[in-house]
């Protein structure tokens, strides 16, 4: 009888840890992608009516090349050279 309870604590503590990486790994999955710092330029200005490809190619100007901005082309998100 001695041997069963401390099987099934050693069960309950094994399922409890379960419990909590699966919970934490969820929490990582629902936070927002990480948008980096932004560099101070700005962006080109989309003009009214065009839109670029739809797809997100940068998550924030760290995410770019050096002296590029992560920019919105109407749709999504690219690398532009900020407007000087």
């Amino acid at each position: 009888m001695h041997l069963i309870k401390g099987s099934m604590k050693t069960g309950a503590v094994l399922v409890l840890m379960a419990f909590v990486s699966v919970g934490v790994e969820l929490a990582c999955a629902w936070r927002p992608p990480f948008r980096g710092q932004e560099r101070a330029s700005v962006c080109p200005e989309v003009p009214e009516g065009v839109f670029g490809i739809c797809a997100e190619m940068c998550s924030g100007d760290r995410s770019c090349p050096r002296g590029m901005k992560c920019c919105s082309n109407g749709c999504g998100h690219v690398c532009k050279y900020p407007v000087p």
